[in-house]
């Protein structure tokens, strides 16, 4: 399957139908999205509602799993990214004053399709876990050697007076002082 059909949906037939019209769609394929390394297919649902000044588009029970790098050890790690519900507007002409222009989505007129690859990206990126570990005991590397401290204990000796690598805030503290 067109990495670019997947998240592209057919508005023609509702662009004439009644406010409340809607059609429900079901995808599954392969995503290309900027900075997000996908690690498999697609899936989801859809349902495009038509509204006065376009359609809504509610996507629900979506999947993919992406490849994401450790904060501690840097080896590659593969997380499940569920999105349960969320929706968007897209507009079949520009607003005059639109509420937040970042979030402002047109249906293509040419082709009267809409495109659900950068809402969905930014949703995907929204729900990436806060701390990206491979596991709640990864060790990390060490800050002057780069030894994977999960596989071996290296010989670097790290003054706990001078390390500043797990306390953010420390150069702070100094200011205070002062």
């Amino acid at each position: 399957m067109d990495v670019a059909k997947t998240l592209t949906f057919s508005v023609g037939p509702l662009v004439d139908q009644t406010t409340g019209t809607n059609e429900t769609y079901s995808f599954h394929g392969p995503v290309k999205f900027e900075g997000i390394i996908p690690a498999t297919d697609m899936k989801g649902r859809v349902e495009i509602m038509r509204i006065d000044e376009g359609f809504n588009v509610a996507i629900r029970n979506t999947e993919i799993k992406v490849k994401l790098s450790c904060e501690k050890c840097l080896k590659p790690i593969t997380t499940t990214i569920k999105l349960d519900f969320f929706e968007k507007q897209f507009f079949l002409d520009e607003p005059k004053q639109p509420e937040d222009p970042n979030d402002l989505y047109l249906v293509d007129k040419k082709h009267l399709t809409i495109n659900l690859a950068e809402p969905l990206r930014q949703e995907i990126i929204l729900h990436f876990p806060v701390v990206q570990v491979c596991s709640e005991s990864c060790k990390g590397i060490c800050p002057k050697c780069g030894t994977d401290l999960n596989k071996k204990k290296c010989k670097c000796k790290i003054d706990p007076k001078n390390d500043r690598s797990d306390k953010p805030l420390a150069a702070l503290k100094e200011l205070i002082k002062k």
